[in-house]
């Protein structure tokens, strides 16, 4: 089995590209990192339904916080709109609905704060408006190599 995360990416990333884990493209978690036999469940072929029924989901970065468990990880928060936390508890339910067994599962559903992580050179700023129209499954240990992950498989939601 694998892991993965599912991201919407918030610069131009294509289904292939690889990076370093210490260099992720500017981004904000759908689906924190699971385990599943993706090709088992056939989670593609789930994913790319589940998407081709979803709305786009439009909202705006609001204040900076820091997480992790010694409040070191800087990031922008996102507005918890009901669109954005209905989008995240349906890829929640098919994960694992499918078996999907998540890393931290107190972030997933009622705990999911929508964010991204500010980097160095990459931030969003209050007021931006982020639109999540797609979702990308990413790989977090391609070809066994934890310090590196995957931009996978993208799946377009349905415009409004």
């Amino acid at each position: 089995m694998q892991k993965y995360v599912i991201v919407k990416f918030l610069e131009p990333v294509a289904d292939g590209t690889e990076f370093y884990a210490k260099h992720w493209p500017l981004h904000v978690t759908l689906a924190s990192n699971f385990v599943i036999d993706r090709k088992a469940v056939n989670l593609f072929d789930k994913l790319a339904e589940l998407a081709s029924s979803e709305n786009s989901v439009t909202t705006t970065a609001s204040e900076d916080d820091y997480f992790g468990p010694q409040k070191q990880v800087h990031v922008t928060t996102l507005t918890m709109t009901p669109a954005l936390q209905a989008l995240h508890n349906r890829i929640t339910a098919l994960l694992k609905s499918v078996g999907a067994t998540f890393d931290e599962p107190q972030y997933q559903e009622d705990g999911y704060r929508a964010h991204a992580t500010v980097q160095i050179s990459k931030r969003l700023h209050k007021g931006d408006t982020i639109t999540i129209d797609e979702f990308t499954v990413v790989d977090m240990f391609p070809d066994d190599d934890i310090g590196r992950r995957r931009a996978m498989q993208t799946f377009k939601l349905r415009s409004e």
